[in-house]
Parts: C-alpha cells; structure tokens; sequence
C-alpha cells in the first residue's frame, strides 16, 4: 500500500511539472498556451472539467509575474505614472479586453462540462488552425504593401485590447492574437512583442479578481503547496521562453507551427466524431 501511495505521488508531481512547463514555454510563442495547457489536463490529469479554466487561469499569474521581472523599471514608470501614455494605453486595452473576455469566460466555463472525450480536442484543434489563419494575416500585408511602423495609441490599444478578449477561449493564443493584431496596425515588431507582453499582466491579474470575486478561484483538486510549485515552475520557465521570442521572432514562422498543432488535436479528436 505504501508503495502504491508513492507512486501515485510521484505521477502527480510529473503532471505538475509538466503542465507548468507547457504552460511557461508556449505562454509567448504564438500558440495558444491555454488551449496546450487544457488539452494536456483533460487528457492526462486528474483535474475534473469543472475547474480546468480555472486552473489555467492560474497557470498565467506564474507569466504575469514573469513580465514583472523582464520588466521592473517599466512596471514601476506604470504604476508611478511616469509613463503616462503607456499607462493611458495600457487602461484602455485592459478596459477593452474585459469588454469581450468576460462575457466569453463565463460561457466558456459552463460550455466546458457540455464537452466530453476527444470533442473537446476537436473544438480545441478547430481554434488553434483559426489562430494559424490569424498569424498569417500579417505575412500577407506585409508582401502586398510597404509598411509605415507606429506606437500604439489609445485607437491601437482599443482595438488589440478588444482582440486579447477572445484568447479567453482556449485555442486562441492571446500572444499570436494581441502581437497580430498591432502588426496589422502597423506597429512594428519589437514594439508589438513589448506592448503584447505588457498586456498580458492587467489582464490576468482582472481574470483573477474575477475568480475571487465568483468565490471560483479555489481548486479542491490540487493543494495549495502544489499549485505554488507549478507557478515557481510557469514563472522560471516563462522568463526563458520570453528570452528565446525576443532573439529569434524575426526568424520562425510560428504560424506553420500552431497550424500543425491545430492539426493534430483535429486529428487526435476525430474518433468521437466517427
């Protein structure tokens, strides 16, 4: 019995590490680290469906905090209003997004128990092709005409603002949406890459006061100590990954990646459908 204990142990701890590090290292790739991170636990953890958006809206403090870090000096201008127009940008984007993810999470959260076995992959894989779609948007306004670059403006940052609000659903990368959306601007990458990391840390910090304020926000499956492992795990991992973006973004054609991905969780989904 005790040896059986043990191992049931140390299959948990895997799966922790596991999803933190999907959860870390595709956070600003343009794939959707959510809808990875969802169908890794439906598939493979022990998390019942009725907290699985939950838990991968704690899976993304450990990123919000990862920004923090990359960050500090910009973060500290923000909050002191040293930086006015970044802060004025960045209210407006982070008002916008509640606009449409709101709405959006709480119909997700009750659409996700109407889901079972491989469907769930389908709906997931379906969303990841949309996000290739999205991601290949710019590719093409870019061959087709030259490009005056810009600094997002509270007009840039309504509109992107409105466009994170739908990477609620998982599937739908909020990285390759919100970065997607100010290159179609014509804001230029770097910046793009900047902005959309920023972003990110009103946004899941609002999701999570949202989570407390329902009484959502505790996860009787996985105990306190846990979960405080899995985000040290998002958070180290998440630094990295927003390292790797900024050296070889100009380089990778993510766009094919989510594609093949998007793919597979089809592909993997196909047999509840037969």
């Amino acid at each position: 019995m005790v040896g059986a204990e043990n191992v049931e142990e140390i299959q948990v701890e895997l799966w922790h590490i596991i999803v933190g590090l999907i959860q870390g290292f595709v956070e600003w790739l343009p794939i959707s680290s959510e809808g990875q991170a969802v169908l890794f636990v439906y598939n493979f953890g022990s998390v019942p469906p009725s907290e699985l958006i939950t838990l991968v809206v704690w899976l993304h403090l450990g990123t919000a905090l990862a920004v923090i870090a990359r960050y500090p000096r910009t973060i500290v201008e923000v909050l002191s209003l040293k930086d006015r127009e970044l802060f004025r940008n960045l209210l407006v984007a982070t008002v916008c997004t509640a606009i449409t993810a709101i709405p959006l999470y709480f119909l997700l959260k009750d659409a996700v128990l109407l889901f079972q076995g491989e469907i769930l992959n389908v709906i997931v894989g379906v969303l990841l092709v949309v996000t290739a779609g999205v991601l290949y948007l710019p590719k093409l306004r870019a061959d087709g005409e030259g490009m005056d670059e810009i600094e997002p403006d509270v007009r840039v940052s309504a509109i992107t603002g409105l466009v994170q609000g739908f990477s609620v659903l998982p599937g739908l990368s909020r990285s390759g949406l919100t970065v997607s959306a100010l290159l179609m601007q014509k804001v230029d990458k770097e910046t793009a890459l900047r902005f959309s990391f920023l972003m990110s840390v009103p946004a899941v910090l609002g999701i999570l006061a949202v989570e407390f304020m329902t009484g959502s926000a505790v996860l009787p499956s996985i105990a306190p100590l846990d979960l405080l492992f899995v985000e040290i795990i998002v958070f180290v991992s998440g630094l990295a990954s927003m390292e790797f973006l900024l050296r070889v973004a100009k380089r990778v054609s993510f766009w094919k990646l989510c594609l093949l991905l998007g793919a597979i969780a089809i592909i993997f989904g196909l047999p509840a459908l037969i």
